[in-house]
């Protein structure tokens, strides 16, 4: 398992400030295209597991996205998928950073989250696209780094618990910038009762506005909370201290022992000879002289 708090905390500290130290570098736009498709991939699943039908998941070059669904026919079903983008990236960060610090199943997670990510891309995106090649660099990535050992498992998954999570909170920004552009507009035109039509038009309608900011605001919360209480949870994580078995609580006893004192630790389950606690009823009654042959 990963080591004590105050390690935890030094080694999320410094993944943050690396990350924000090299965000313009080239691996970083890598790093940050691998985000978006998450993003799109938890659009995606929202999709299937509503009923729906998803139709192709594509990566713009720009740091941009576009899943192409057609929800299910129950009308909460688009603010499901809608909303799943943000809310569904922050979960997959806030998760797989806190299987990071608890060590628990990490070469697993690692494993499957890699074939995840490959028969995604192989399903759902066209053959040569930017959505495809980075599905699949990232999942081969990904499943390589689980097939390495348990230690490597365990920091991978907090090097991408942290970089989602932080891409995640960063991405929330495009709210202040270009809210008709995001998920929170177009869910917000879609209340508002109107068409995709209406996205091209340069003015837009106060109620989508004031729809918009209500909807980004209640994501943004949601998004914080949940990597806060994610990392909070982690980084207080102890390990587990199992009780030791009863056989390494004693020691042998010093001495010779009379045949008295061996009969009375008999009766109270103990070994006179090494002093281990046994089981009930582990030595069974001399028989008595009446049973003698």
């Amino acid at each position: 398992m990963m080591a004590e708090k105050p390690v935890k905390f030094v080694i999320f500290l410094s993944l943050i400030l690396s990350l924000v130290a090299f965000w313009d570098h080239q691996f970083t736009s890598y790093l940050k295209e691998f985000v978006v498709l998450i993003h799109e991939i938890c659009h995606a699943t929202a999709a299937l597991f509503s009923g729906g039908v998803v139709k192709g998941i594509t990566l713009h070059g720009n740091e941009g996205g576009e899943t192409i669904a057609v929800p299910a026919s129950f009308r909460g079903s688009f603010i499901l998928v809608v909303s799943a983008g943000y809310i569904g990236s922050s979960i997959v960060g806030a998760f797989l950073l806190r299987l990071g610090f608890q060590g628990r199943h990490a070469r697993q997670t690692m494993i499957l989250f890699g074939l995840f990510l490959i028969s995604v891309s192989v399903l759902y995106s066209k053959l040569g696209d930017l959505a495809y090649f980075t599905g699949i660099f990232w999942g081969v990535g990904i499943l390589v780094l689980g097939m390495l050992g348990e230690t490597t498992s365990i920091l991978s998954l907090v090097f991408l618990g942290t970089s989602i999570s932080l891409y995640s909170l960063y991405d929330l920004s495009d709210f202040a910038e270009r809210l008709a552009e995001t998920d929170a507009g177009i869910l917000a035109f879609w209340m508002a009762g109107l068409g995709p039509e209406d996205l091209q038009n340069e003015e837009i309608p106060t109620v989508v506005l004031i729809l918009g900011y209500l909807i980004a605001t209640l994501w943004s919360l949601l998004s914080i909370g949940i990597i806060f209480m994610s990392l909070r949870t982690s980084l207080s994580h102890d390990e587990v201290h199992h009780s030791p078995d009863p056989v390494e609580q004693f020691e042998r006893f010093p001495g010779e022992l009379s045949p008295e004192a061996k009969l009375w630790l008999e009766k109270r389950g103990v070994d006179p000879e090494s002093g281990i606690v046994l089981p009930p009823n582990f030595f069974l009654d001399p028989p008595s002289k009446d049973n003698q042959g």
